[in-house]
């Protein structure tokens, strides 16, 4: 086996990173569950109507809602499944890996823009802002010229 250049030993230490802050999220989803309601009802007018009558437990009850923490949970999930193994393809030196994770990557800052914008608490902004940054720099690390260099060669 031979031995795996700076960036794409970066890009994996990159995509555990990106596993990390994704965790984190997931957590912030469980801790924070009503204010994630709140930032969520902002823009639904049967949701503020069933919050000004009943409170956050009403609304928290209401089949309205979406089950934001099993959504987080499952996305998390299938997110790490997918980085390992395209992590272990990369590894590997397999060119379609490092596609893969670009357009994975391109997903993220999608993702990671809506939690810049939909009223969410000062925590889930900052997260979103280094998930949105780390998506970037693993952009960058997968097409450094080591990095292409190795993948070609295998």
């Amino acid at each position: 086996m031979r031995e795996v250049p700076g960036s794409i030993a970066l890009a994996l230490r990159t995509l555990l990173a990106l596993v990390v802050v994704s965790g984190v999220a997931v957590l912030l989803t469980w801790l924070q569950h009503d204010e994630v309601i709140r930032a969520w009802a902002e823009g639904n007018s049967s949701a503020q109507e069933i919050l000004s009558s009943g409170g956050i437990a009403a609304l928290r009850d209401s089949t309205i809602v979406p089950k934001f923490v099993p959504l987080a949970l499952v996305s998390f999930i299938v997110f790490v499944v997918l980085v390992v193994v395209l992590g272990a393809f990369l590894a590997d030196g397999h060119q379609w890996s490092r596609l893969v994770l670009t357009a994975l990557a391109g997903f993220g800052v999608l993702v990671a823009s809506l939690g810049l914008n939909h009223g969410l608490p000062l925590v889930f902004v900052i997260v979103s802002a280094l998930f949105l940054l780390l998506c970037l720099a693993l952009v960058v690390v997968l097409w450094r010229r080591d990095a292409s260099a190795y993948l070609r060669a295998r």
